[in-house]
């Protein structure tokens, strides 16, 4: 008989909770042990269950992304995604890691966010999540790994996830590529005053997308999941997250253009694709402008032959190892988005992470929603609050990232009641770019 220690704890901890809380499981924890039992004794790097210590994560820490609204997440799979996005940065750290996709993602324990939820709204128990649980923070989905990969048809975590959440009547923000949330078992067992969905889809070109994101669905189902969820009174959002640019860098702002430039020309992003979202009933868009590392280069390079480094100017990178595209340039391109999304009624919204804080402020003169960089305040009826309501030094307590505030006086500064042209003018005025 094959030992199965993992699959075993798991179901014990199961046991136990469903004796003691009166959220009504009926989750079949067999697939564990099942799973356990394919590799028998030749188990996966890590083992079969994913997370099963400690099930959420706080991400607003880093210094790129500390006025991240939504820096509350979980995943409810890990080490690898099916989806393989080229430009993936979770997919080059985790091959350097040598846990990618090998042989694929794994579940999550579901028990040990049933646990944190039982602990904190059924008992006076200590939990180290209860101040941000209590406070009701919206938990972000979809971060290291996609939860709503087609596997998750056949182990159901995610979908388990989505009736705990119900059950607690707990706000979450979804971050998927994949359309299976708009299936009807999974619609059913949401509530759309607690979800806000955001639907990844970079581009309407399918053929660029079937070799930069061969594991996702086309365009063409992940449009028309959005039109199922708005119709069922949803608040979605397009996510054009990673907006690849059209040109090289300075194509639309730099007057001394280089002329040998204008013919290099990436037909991944179209404007047209707000068009699209339009037509299938998109009430929201939101953009966020791509920044790669080499591996992402190369990896991009490696499956469609085209070299992007050419695109980027050397002045604008951070580092050696990361690319990207100058503000000015980037506002170009949001502006015009802005302006299109104005003529086809979808309101518009931007995300600065991974390219510099001064960017969280300048551009939020372009959303429609002042409150929000992900459009959900005032959208969804059960979203009170944000990760930037966490106060800073729990924020360090519960994360593994120890960087200090950015900036003392913004870090949780009231959003859409500030002088953003006063904030801008510091940022420029800076040495090193940041408020002083």
């Amino acid at each position: 008989m094959i030992p199965t220690p993992k699959s075993d704890q798991v179901i014990d901890n199961a046991t136990y909770l469903k004796q003691v809380s009166k959220y009504p499981s009926t989750y079949d924890l067999e697939i564990y042990r099942k799973l356990e039992q394919r590799f028998g004794y030749d188990q996966p790097r890590g083992g079969i269950v994913f997370g099963n210590n400690d099930p959420f994560k706080i991400i607003n820490t880093h210094p790129a992304c500390q006025q991240c609204l939504y820096g509350f997440e979980m995943d409810t799979y890990g080490r690898g995604c099916t989806h393989d996005c080229a430009y993936c940065y979770s997919r080059a750290e985790l091959i350097v890691h040598g846990y990618w996709n090998k042989p694929f993602p794994m579940p999550r324990d579901i028990t040990s966010v049933w646990r944190e939820f039982y602990t904190v709204f059924e008992t006076n128990k200590k939990s180290k999540w209860r101040e941000i649980l209590e406070k009701r923070i919206p938990l972000r989905i979809g971060s290291g790994s996609d939860g709503f990969m087609y596997q998750d048809r056949k182990y159901r975590v995610s979908y388990e996830l989505l009736k705990i959440l119900k059950y607690y009547k707990y706000p979450y923000i979804i971050v998927t590529r994949s359309d299976l949330v708009a299936y009807d078992d999974y619609m059913e067992v949401m509530d759309p005053n607690l979800a806000s969905i955001q639907l990844s889809i970079p581009s309407i070109n399918d053929d660029i997308n079937k070799l930069i994101e061969p594991g996702a669905p086309n365009s063409i189902r992940r449009l028309k999941a959005i039109q199922k969820l708005t119709r069922n009174g949803f608040w979605t959002t397009v996510r054009i997250n990673p907006l690849f640019p059209i040109h090289p860098d300075g194509y639309f702002t730099d007057p001394n253009f280089p002329e040998e430039k204008r013919k290099l020309k990436f037909d991944l992003f179209d404007w047209d694709i707000i068009k699209a979202v339009a037509e299938y009933g998109g009430q929201s868009l939101l953009a966020g402008f791509v920044r790669l590392s080499s591996h992402g280069l190369n990896n991009i390079e490696k499956r469609i032959g085209i070299d992007l480094r050419p695109f980027f100017n050397d002045e604008c990178r951070k580092s050696k190892r990361d690319f990207h595209f100058s503000e000015v340039e980037i506002r170009a391109y949001y502006e015009r988005i802005s302006a299109l999304c104005k003529a086809h009624g979808v309101q518009f919204t931007t995300c600065y992470i991974g390219n510099g804080e001064p960017m969280f402020w300048s551009d939020q003169d372009l959303w429609d929603n002042k409150k929000d960089c992900c459009n959900v305040q005032d959208r969804v009826e059960g979203f009170k609050g944000s990760a930037r309501d966490i106060n800073y030094d729990l924020r360090l307590k519960l994360s593994s990232i120890k960087s200090d505030p950015i900036n003392e006086k913004l870090i949780q500064q009231e959003l859409g009641n500030v002088d953003l042209k006063k904030v801008s003018h510091q940022y420029q005025n800076s040495e090193n770019g940041y408020l002083q």
